[in-house]
């Protein structure tokens, strides 16, 4: 198991700087050209994938210090910093989508629209399948490290390949006489990112505000500790995100006659086994203390 994790964490850091040299090398491959073709959607896309530069070193930032293990200074360690790197990546992407907006918008106006050249699109083919193959690394590596930042990277690099797929689009019709069509198809691209950006902004500050997780987790939670023998009841079950995990809160009661050395074996016992049966789980926090039939439950799942 703890092999499997190294591996998994050493293939995280691989893909980390695969992603940052794929990104170096796309933006100034798209910069040259669409300064080539006089594609306005191309020198967009490639401002994206600028952003998609910074993203990739905050990214490596991000993650070399949320790997670090807990100090006195921070005792739960130091995960949040992910989500702060999702927040900045989405605020980068935010601005680089405006400025797309606008210089495709002034030369959707423009009575200067030369024709295009077709060595956009295969340079966006090009663009296109080397994006693809990095996206499924990135995806791998977010899965198997339950890394949010990795994620929301991922959704970049999808979206670049969209912006890819754009100016294909763009650039065909603009050879058949239809040159309005390159900035048309940039302002759409851009308003696609604004939208998909906002969805991560919201997800990310809900996760530095300690958001609450999702029912169907606190349900399978709660399972776990129902399952075993000594627990009488359970009074309450909270979670909320915290880092890459998750983190959970739970009270119990036992019997009021058990010892207190067997009620704390039962309680590591419990937490060991919803660490093991639940991904993502990286803290429990069980609170416990004596059944009576009086006591009225109010489990909050």
């Amino acid at each position: 198991m703890k092999t499997s994790l190294n591996r998994c964490q050493r293939c995280l850091r691989t893909t980390v700087w695969i992603c940052f040299f794929e990104c170096l090398f796309i933006a100034l491959f798209k910069f040259v050209v669409g300064l080539t073709s006089g594609s306005k959607a191309m020198l967009g896309s490639a401002l994206y994938s600028l952003t998609d530069l910074v993203s990739a070193f905050l990214l490596i930032v991000g993650l070399n210090v949320s790997g670090r293990p807990p100090d006195r200074g921070h005792p739960y360690g130091h995960g949040k910093v992910e989500h702060l790197v999702t927040l900045l990546i989405s605020l980068i992407v935010l601005l680089g989508t405006v400025l797309l907006l606008l210089a495709s918008t002034f030369s959707l106006y423009s009575v200067d629209l030369r024709p295009l050249h077709w060595i956009g699109i295969w340079a966006s083919l090009a663009s296109l399948c080397l994006s693809h193959i990095v996206y499924r690394l990135v995806v791998c590596a977010g899965k198997q490290t339950h890394s949010a930042a990795m994620t929301a990277h991922a959704k970049h690099v999808r979206l670049d390949s969209v912006s890819n797929i754009a100016v294909i689009v763009a650039i065909g019709a603009a050879e058949i006489g239809f040159q309005q069509v390159d900035p048309l198809i940039a302002i759409l691209e851009a308003i696609h990112i604004l939208f998909e950006c906002s969805k991560m902004m919201h997800k990310a500050i809900n996760q530095l505000m300690d958001g609450a997780i999702g029912r169907e987790r606190l349900v399978e939670a709660r399972a776990i500790v129902a399952d075993h023998p000594s627990v009488k009841a359970i009074k309450a079950i909270k979670g909320k995100h915290s880092g890459r995990g998750l983190s959970l809160d739970i009270e119990i009661m036992f019997d009021g006659r058990s010892r207190i050395g067997e009620c704390k074996a039962t309680v590591r016992a419990l937490e060991e086994a919803i660490k093991r049966g639940m991904a993502g789980v990286d803290a429990v926090n069980i609170r416990y203390r004596p059944y009576s039939g009086a006591d009225t439950m109010s489990v909050s799942t």
